[in-house]
């Protein structure tokens, strides 16, 4: 007699297909996640509980759907298939968020991008329909009614953006909301405070006036960055005396002048306004980006991003001489075509389409801030080169974590290399 399985482990098979389908997306998700923020982070149990709630959505609303039209025998199929297809488009979405930034620079982009998948999923579930005659249009109809009305829940009502987060970038229980009229009371103060305490320029000697700018106040690592390099700068070039920092910090509000756009013009009028023909303007600016957009992100402060155009404006104001800018942010590379001149040194921690990484919490670096400061400047007091050192160590890092390649980028006016050649050599 030959054996055969029993019809509830026949039966079985397919749903467990359709769970195993599941699961490929989830893991499809964190996995373009990691490789768009980075390593460090972990699966946040809030997270994983909306990852369930809107599958178990995503289902039901199949459920309804095939029941409208006497299909719910094709429920196993239709979660196995659809899930599968939202693994590769979610792959295919993420990668052109790294590698294609513009296509999502605004919402009626996102919003189109968004569309065309919800068509994709709707054909499918057509397909698989494939109803006879004209019951096709009938059956099309109502599966693509349920499947966007689910859509649109699950998009307003179960986002997963929490799912791959970082351990010290989670809500605080302790949270303290800021004093923002006493932060602004304050601005003056800390602005004359720093404005006052800079050493004068000695004519006929080269010397080093320096900026030091982090611009993103719900992550620590920018305030770390801004003291850790105005240590590097003191140590390399003797600039303590001469710098000025600025930092978004909701930790530490009033431990710098907010770093907004009225303070950013003020700290490079001060520095244009003492540095000699031979001095060199040191400009470190740290925060989230986007193309031709740095971020100086305080919510609670109503502060706003910086863009290209007006960072150039803002240099030209200044009176600045020569210079060297350093801009660590995701697609800070789109910055060098507004900025660049010929006595100025710019470096940018990724190109104008790639991201750059290690922006998280608790962290002491950015990836690439320690590449090039604690690294490579360390090595060598010549930032032309330092930088090759730094690209070539955020290269090692980046690939072995199996990341898109930031590429950090430098561009060098024709003249600036010889203010930082005589300034060397005084050092």
């Amino acid at each position: 007699m030959v054996m055969t399985d029993s019809p509830a482990r026949l039966s079985a098979r397919p749903a467990l297909v359709a769970l195993g389908a599941i699961l490929v997306f989830w893991l499809a998700e964190i996995a373009a996640q990691r490789a768009s923020f980075g390593p460090g982070g972990e699966l946040s149990l809030w997270g994983v509980q909306t990852a369930v709630a809107q599958s178990a959505m995503v289902v039901a609303g199949l459920v309804a759907g095939l029941a409208l039209v006497g299909r719910v025998d094709l429920l196993a199929r239709a979660v196995t298939l659809l899930f599968l297809l939202g693994a590769v488009l979610n792959l295919a979405i993420w990668t052109l968020y790294r590698e294609a930034p513009g296509l999502f620079a605004t919402e009626a982009r996102v919003a189109a991008l968004r569309g065309l998948t919800h068509l994709i999923g709707v054909a499918l579930l057509v397909w698989l329909l494939r109803a006879p005659g004209r019951r096709w249009l009938r059956a099309g109809l109502v599966m693509a009614v349920v499947f966007l009305a689910t859509q649109e829940v699950v998009l307003r009502w179960f986002p997963v953006d929490a799912l791959y987060v970082f351990p010290d970038a989670g809500w605080d229980e302790a949270y303290t909301p800021v004093d923002v009229e006493a932060l602004y009371a304050a601005q003056d103060r800390l602005m004359g405070e720093q404005v006052g305490a800079l050493a004068p320029q000695v004519p006929g000697v080269p010397e080093v006036f320096a900026l030091a700018l982090g611009g993103t106040a719900d992550q620590s690592v920018f305030l770390t960055e801004v003291e850790s390099v105005f240590a590097i700068l003191d140590a390399q070039y003797g600039s303590g005396g001469r710098t000025l920092r600025l930092a978004n910090s909701h930790d530490h509000p009033t431990r710098y002048p907010l770093a907004n756009r009225a303070n950013l013009a003020r700290a490079l009028a001060e520095i244009g306004r003492r540095q000699g023909p031979e001095d060199v303007a040191f400009l470190f600016l740290a925060s989230h980006g986007g193309e031709d957009v740095f971020s100086l992100s305080f919510p609670e402060a109503g502060t706003t991003n910086l863009t290209a155009e007006e960072f150039r404006r803002m240099l030209e104001d200044s009176g600045i001489g020569p210079a060297v800018i350093v801009v660590s942010a995701c697609h800070s590379g789109s910055f060098i075509d507004d900025i660049a001149a010929p006595d100025r040194l710019i470096i940018t921690a990724a190109r104008g389409d790639r991201t750059s990484f290690g922006c998280r919490d608790g962290a002491e670096w950015t990836e690439f801030g320690q590449s090039f400061f604690d690294l490579g400047l360390r090595a060598e007091r010549d930032p032309r080169r330092a930088f090759p050192l730094a690209a070539e160590d955020v290269a090692r890092k980046e690939a072995a974590d199996g990341l898109t390649q930031s590429l950090p980028q430098i561009s060098e006016g024709t003249e600036v290399g010889a203010v930082l050649d005589r300034l060397l050599a005084a050092r």
